[in-house]
């Protein structure tokens, strides 16, 4: 009678978006376990995937459902907030299967389809202002990630608990493939062409010497596929907004290649990503896999 008692507690509390956040916190939780010898600092992932677990499965468990308590807004965040987590960890774990990265497979993809591109090359590092724009729109990527799903969630919080599952599913699905196909991209050029800089230049080497530099997580670039994704949801619903989400989704797209984070079929990857899951979701819901909510209530 307790574990249906607790198991229907459970069900009651638990947000979609939760559930793909159980399953891959756990999947890469028994990775840490399994391959412990072999990577770097498997305690420190292994303790903090038990932290989010942990912490995932008290705000289910204490979920009463209204939106004016701490609870729920740390339930409602929770999966968005554990992907920086999520995405440092896939790309430590990276060479768990390959112990070389598809770079060079990545630099032919693009050479085929672009040809050569270096008549770009004396741009970047040598425009100062240009080169802080760019790392501005980089940097923005931290800002769309959050400030749409605040006004979301305070003006149409059905579109924002879908808006979180959508994402959650997309950049899981992101991560899970960087661990099978690890790609590096520019980054070790990046310090090389941007030396010298004002603000942002020196707040996004900051966010990579804080995060350890990881590399393996290029293709698709989830700044991409996150800032079109969001884009789009906000756009449905604020359609007088358009013009200002366009300019910043447009410019975190440029600045993944201009600040030499990202190949450019990196960034193409992630345009597709972000709108393939967008229509995805708009079809489940609409074949009522990913059910309709009510705006008193979570999307359960």
């Amino acid at each position: 009678m307790n574990i249906d008692r607790t198991l229907k507690r459970f069900r009651s509390g638990a947000f979609t978006a939760d559930y793909p956040v159980l399953i891959f916190s756990a999947l890469i939780l028994l990775i840490a376990v399994l391959f412990y010898n072999r990577l770097h600092q498997p305690l420190f992932f292994i303790v903090a995937d038990c932290i989010a677990l942990i912490t995932l499965i008290t705000v289910i468990m204490r979920e009463k459902h209204g939106r004016n308590t701490f609870n729920y807004w740390l339930h409602s965040w929770l999966p968005v907030i554990l992907l920086s987590l999520f995405y440092v960890q896939s790309t430590v774990f990276d060479n768990l299967i390959f112990r070389k990265t598809f770079d060079p497979l990545l630099q032919n993809w693009e050479k085929s389809l672009f040809g050569n591109m270096d008549y770009f090359n004396n741009i970047p590092g040598n425009h100062l202002l240009i080169d802080e724009l760019f790392h501005f729109f980089y940097f923005s990527y931290y800002l769309i990630l959050f400030v749409p799903g605040l006004i979301l969630y305070s003006k149409r919080p059905q579109t924002f608990h879908k808006m979180v599952y959508v994402l959650t599913l997309m950049m899981l699905a992101h991560f899970a493939f960087f661990i099978i196909f690890p790609g590096d991209g520019p980054l070790a050029n990046h310090d090389k062409i941007f030396t010298d800089g004002i603000l942002f230049i020196p707040l996004m080497k900051f966010i990579y010497n804080v995060g350890g530099e990881q590399g393996g997580g290029a293709f698709p670039s989830t700044h991409v596929a996150a800032a079109v994704l969001i884009s789009m949801y906000t756009i449905s619903e604020f359609r007088q907004r358009a013009l200002f989400i366009l300019i910043f989704t447009v410019g975190i797209i440029i600045a993944t290649v201009y600040c030499s984070y990202h190949y450019l079929i990196d960034a193409l990857a992630g345009i597709v990503t972000g709108i393939l899951f967008y229509f995805s979701g708009k079809y489940l819901t609409a074949k009522g896999f990913l059910p309709d909510i009510s705006e008193s209530s979570p999307l359960r």
